[in-house]
């Protein structure tokens, strides 16, 4: 009896000293353990540890290349928070409480299954821009995304929800359906604007998150917009674009609609949008 009363005690100790060998056993009988002071096997890569069976305990498995951003010193993070620039992802979204408003809250990604974040970069929605990024690029992306989603301490008020609908119906009394659309896409806080996808994504040009692609690497103002549309080859010389003949009052308008800190301009488009409060999980 003192025996097995002095096992229970140890084995107990080792418990509650190590939790992460009370809810991995299962797991090490496949698996090598590996950065254990991080934290417990499903803590990492969630699962089901409770069982032997593959296809049970690897339910909702999350790989490890998509919580290599808990292992201090990894550059993963790093890496992917400077695509996350490259790649301008705040002309539409926040990320650590910067950015546009236009597509989702990326700080309110931190209970959403890494891969998830992972399928939606490499399936992108209808106008969110198709990057065509390799698995490796979007897991650095992925890790920059979960990692600010984790440690992020912002503390803002709800926005309103969203909600887009597709609409087979034109309307070119749209500025910008009427004169870009054909080319290029836009989002805009009241709905989704354009069809085409020969240029660029505009959504954000006139802010300071738009990549910075005007002539010698600067940002998109007024000025430069009315310029490059007068004669797009005067600023570019190789540009494929032709000259837009667009009058000052439907410029004027299209600056309105290409202002991403704008949500009050509601424009008539051919994608139909609505508002609904979302709710809190």
């Amino acid at each position: 009896m003192a025996v097995r009363l002095a096992f229970l005690i140890y084995f107990l100790g080792v418990t509650f000293a190590y939790p992460a060998a009370a809810v991995s056993v299962s797991c090490l009988k496949c698996h090598r353990p590996h950065y254990e002071t991080i934290d417990s096997c499903t803590g990492c890569h969630a699962g089901d540890a409770r069982t032997v069976r593959k296809e049970i305990a690897h339910l909702n498995l999350v790989p490890g290349r998509l919580v290599r951003y808990r292992i201090k010193g990894d550059p993963s993070a790093d890496s992917g928070g400077k695509l996350l620039e490259t790649f301008a992802c705040r002309r539409c979204h926040k990320i650590d409480g910067k950015g546009n408003s236009l597509a989702p809250d990326l700080d309110r990604l931190g209970a959403r299954h890494p891969s998830r974040v992972l399928e939606s970069i490499l399936r992108p929605v209808t106008y969110m821009p198709d990057f065509s990024f390799d698995p490796e690029t979007a897991s650095l992306l992925a890790n920059a995304v979960v990692k600010t989603a984790a440690v992020s301490r912002h503390e803002r008020r709800e926005a309103p929800l969203i909600i887009r609908f597709n609409h087979s119906t034109q309307h070119n009394d749209n500025v910008f359906e009427k004169h870009c659309g054909g080319c290029h896409r836009l989002l805009t806080e009241s709905g989704a604007l354009g069809k085409g996808n020969s240029g660029p994504n505009l959504s954000g040009l006139m802010g300071r998150y738009y990549p910075k692609t005007y002539a010698k690497m600067e940002l998109w103002d007024q000025q430069r917009l009315a310029k490059w549309l007068k004669n797009p080859r005067a600023s570019r010389p190789l540009s494929r674009m032709q000259p837009v003949i667009i009058d000052k009052r439907d410029f004027n308008h299209l600056l309105l609609i290409l202002d991403a800190s704008n949500p009050r301009y509601l424009p008539p488009n051919s994608v139909k949008s609505r508002k609904i409060s979302s709710m809190r999980s």
